[in-house]
């Protein structure tokens, strides 16, 4: 199956984005009283862990057994690999299972989407974001990454509400997905939901902070969506955390689909990609994200609009300065103020 994944899902342009040094995922098999078996993926992906998993699949074959079912918990690893390994899973019509406080995140989740069928409890762990290089960072080479990624993404069914969160979530934050994001997507909730539970209290969330970080002065202007809650002793809030509010209120606004759009500008050879929401207030809001041809990030903003939408305030996220930009007579925005 090494030889299909080359055809398959990796045949996209992708780049390896891992350290150069790290251990290999616990990959282990285990039989069930059926006769069927589960491969278990643990810790990091890395490297030759889809050709582990090739090897446990042909084994349980050897043995005149079927895989059906791989268990996940891991935060991720080499881009690459999660995709062999989830063509792999895609090839062999496996379902994936995410169980009981495990965690499925980045690389990890493309296998998790390959699955037949999928399976996660109400507290694992599933979340997405954009693609790194080999240092962590965002760079041209980790924005074509991050475009080949959410083409996978597709490939595998995966909802364009949830590509489009991938799309524009840094590699240092994590989006994690509620129950209503995994259910859109095909998966069968196990267990049951718990009213305190949070899905940005895995130690992945722990994140370090926006280099420019909320202060009295500019929460209101940098974070809207939770101005009403007190800002003493409470830690910077992060992009991801913002977008995780904002998606849920454009969802329940939209008929349970956030409202996501993507558009481009030739002129200045750069794409964007916006959610848009509307506070409590009825005020109109939009996060978006600027990026050039390749996929680099260039700005981060967040942007309320007027009454009659055709004035926008908008906060560029990661140096905090601010413009304001109007339409024109064809209906196209120009900046008219900077602050």
């Amino acid at each position: 199956m090494s030889g299909r994944a080359c055809a398959g899902l990796s045949g996209l342009a992708i780049v390896i984005l891992s350290p150069l040094v790290a251990a290999a995922a616990d990959i282990k098999s285990a039989t069930g009283k059926d006769g069927r078996v589960t491969i278990v993926i643990a810790g990091e992906i890395v490297p030759g862990d889809s050709d582990t998993f090739t090897i446990a699949v042909k084994q349980a074959n050897g043995a005149g057994k079927l895989v059906a079912n791989v268990r996940l918990n891991s935060e991720g690893g080499n881009l690459l690999e999660g995709v062999k390994l989830a063509d792999a899973v895609r090839y062999g019509k496996m379902s994936t299972n995410v169980g009981k406080n495990a965690t499925c995140a980045s690389a990890c989740f493309l296998v998790f989407a390959a699955g037949s069928t999928k399976f996660a409890t109400y507290d694992a762990r599933i979340g997405v974001h954009g693609a790194s290089d080999e240092d962590g960072n965002e760079s041209v080479q980790s924005g074509a990454a991050t475009v080949s990624m959410a083409r996978i993404a597709k490939e595998l069914g995966v909802p364009s509400a949830i590509i489009g969160r991938m799309v524009v979530t840094p590699p240092n934050e994590m989006v994690w997905l509620a129950p209503q994001d995994l259910q859109s997507m095909g998966t069968t909730m196990v267990g049951k939901p718990s009213q305190t539970q949070s899905t940005l209290t895995s130690p992945l969330s722990q994140v370090p902070p926006n280099p420019t970080q909320i202060t009295p002065e500019t929460s209101s202007k940098l974070n809207p969506i939770e101005q009403s809650a007190p800002t003493t002793n409470k830690p910077a809030a992060t992009w991801g955390s913002i977008l995780d509010r904002a998606i849920a209120l454009s969802k329940d606004q939209n008929g349970g689909v956030a409202a996501f759009d993507r558009g481009c500008q030739p002129e200045f050879k750069v794409c964007i990609n916006a959610l848009s929401f509307k506070l409590k207030d009825g005020t109109d809001m939009i996060m978006k994200v600027t990026e050039d041809m390749s996929g680099k990030m260039l700005r981060r903003e967040i942007c309320t609009f007027n009454s009659y939408h055709d004035v926008r305030s908008c906060t560029n996220w990661d140096t905090g300065e601010t413009h304001k930009d109007m339409k024109n007579t064809k209906g196209e925005w120009e900046q008219i103020s900077r602050e």
